[in-house]
């Protein structure tokens, strides 16, 4: 009986159509995915070095090679360099599996997370050198202030633009000092004013947020009241990671905030940190057009498409946590596309 009822409670808000997507004529378009949580130390790096560096994401990265641009959030450095500060959970992976990274089409990589300076400043520096060899555009932290606040900004397809990255408001320190290393930091107010002085440069501003508390379902008010004060000086999409568990979408002023897209690759062993998402869109002169989903799951420090069960179980999460019950799915083949009820 469980069972029916969910499956009635999918078919009245699950839109299931198979059916063409239209398509445009404009060569203008810019096509983005973004992925949350990356790992690539303790099983993960266990696992790499035993299965090699294409065994994380060789089962989810025709998803992503496809796309113009793929941002995710690295957890730690990549580095041998430095030396472990004293806390409890630090994290550094292999300079050389940046080639994880590269081999599955993520090029953009937000550095701005409480775990980027888990070996000091040496590595947080010869993190971004790797990255920058590799062609991959870190952003969101640097050697003082002012570099972790610079945006990666992208011209292509005749389009700008612009990806900023910092941990989440308010931050956990008040003060800052402007020279110190590390992720961007800065106060909301100096946020903004760095997203209204290239506003009329680009034709879109995406921030990456690390914010929000771990393991927890829902953001927290204050997220809501940063997301929105952020869109409505003139961001265009939002993304949000560090709770390692999915959060809901909101679309608020016709702009999408993604909570929190979960653990893309990591070795936690709870459920719902094991399940994710991949959010995707194209940029073009029509905006952001074609926003979707799709569910993902990691098994044996693997990512992989998520199971029909699980999928469901993720999109149903996803509904039920999102702006009042206001986003529903029309599915297409894999991939969930975003609908509202305004």
């Amino acid at each position: 009986m469980v069972n029916r009822k969910f499956a009635i409670f999918l078919f009245i808000f699950i839109i299931i159509l198979q059916v063409s997507l239209p398509t445009f004529s404009s060569e203008k378009f810019i096509k983005f995915s973004a992925v949350g949580d990356i790992l690539l130390d303790r099983g993960i790096r266990m696992v790499i070095g035993k299965k090699g560096q294409d065994y994380p994401l060789k089962e989810i990265d025709f998803y992503l090679l496809n796309r113009d641009l793929v941002l995710g959030n690295l957890e730690g450095p990549l580095s041998e360099r430095g030396e472990a500060l004293k806390k409890k959970y630090i994290f550094r992976g292999d300079p050389s599996d940046v080639a994880v990274l590269k081999k599955a089409g993520i090029n953009l990589i937000s550095l701005a997370n409480n775990h980027i300076m888990d070996y000091g400043n040496l590595a947080l520096i010869a993190t971004i050198e790797n990255l920058k060899n590799a062609r991959l555009n870190p952003f969101g932290a640097g050697e003082n202030q002012e570099e972790a606040l610079k945006p990666v900004i992208i011209h292509k397809n005749g389009l700008t633009l612009s990806f900023f990255a910092s941990l989440g408001y308010p931050l956990q320190i008040e003060k800052i000092d402007p020279k110190a290393s590390g992720p961007c930091q800065v106060g909301l107010d100096g946020f903004i004013s760095a997203l209204q002085d290239i506003r009329d440069q680009v034709d879109f501003i995406i921030v990456s947020l690390h914010w929000g508390l771990e393991h927890e379902a829902l953001p927290h008010p204050h997220q809501i009241e940063t997301a929105h004060r952020l869109i409505d000086n003139g961001v265009d999409l939002i993304i949000g990671h560090h709770p390692h568990v999915i959060q809901g979408i909101e679309k608020y002023r016709g702009k999408y905030i993604l909570y929190s897209l979960g653990n893309f690759l990591f070795d936690q062993h709870g459920e719902e940190e094991k399940e994710s998402i991949i959010f995707s869109c194209d940029f073009g002169e029509g905006g952001l057009l074609f926003p979707n989903i799709i569910p993902i799951e990691i098994i044996n420090y693997q990512t992989k498409s998520a199971s029909k069960e699980k999928a469901e179980k993720i999109i149903t999460k996803i509904h039920l946590d999102s702006d009042q019950g206001k986003i529903f799915f029309q599915k297409n083949d894999d991939k969930y596309y975003i609908k509202e009820i305004e």
